[in-house]
């Protein structure tokens, strides 16, 4: 008998933990898959790529949905425009040969997002386009200024040049998430509410 026992309040403690599971899951409010990924509109991949198909959602909130996702294409496009005046601008500065060099990154597709769950490719120092314009290289100012050093191989005088535009670029980038946030943080407002720590007393 004593035996047996341990195995029979184990059986018990089990279906209490799964029956006090399935309470909480009832009363805890679901939530469609959102259209996109938070910050998504400054990643290098498609908007959505990230994200699971979203299930069907009621007419208000597909409607929500659909003028987010419109919002971060906006807010994408000048992303997209201040990457493309930084290469206009280094353009004069540049000699034929490096010029040439920076219309290969610009004709190379970005590689396409990985399906989830498997590794990712080995990239080697010299893919100097794959992730070049991301937002955290936009604001590494150092680290962009030397992966373009190393690859183009500048002058004193191009370095200098291409440092002021790199921090003229970074700017721009922080006034415009400062002035217009990203709008993929709005998905969040149809999340549960968190648990709140209460306050000090």
């Amino acid at each position: 008998m004593n035996k047996i026992l341990p195995f029979i309040l184990t059986t018990v403690i089990g279906f209490a933990v799964g029956v006090g599971a399935g309470v909480w899951i009832g009363r805890t409010p679901t939530i469609d898959a959102p259209p996109a990924g938070i910050l998504d509109e400054v990643k290098d991949a498609p908007i959505g790529s990230s994200s699971p198909a979203p299930a069907a959602a009621s007419a208000h909130r597909e409607e929500a949905y659909r003028q987010i996702r419109a919002e971060m294409e906006d807010f994408r496009q000048k992303i997209i425009l201040m990457k493309n005046s930084l290469r206009d601008q280094m353009d004069p500065i540049l000699t034929p040969e490096q010029r040439e060099h920076v219309k290969r990154w610009r004709e190379r597709p970005p590689p396409p997002p990985q399906p989830a769950g498997t590794p990712a490719p080995a990239r080697g120092r010299s893919k100097l386009w794959e992730g070049f314009d991301s937002a955290i290289v936009i604001m590494m100012v150092p680290v962009s200024l030397e992966r373009l050093d190393e690859s183009l191989g500048f002058t004193p005088e191009q370095k200098d040049a291409v440092h002021k535009l790199l921090l003229e670029r970074r700017a721009k980038f922080l006034e415009l998430v400062d002035t217009t946030p990203p709008p993929s943080f709005k998905v969040l407002k149809f999340a549960p509410p968190e648990a709140k720590v209460p306050p000090a007393k």
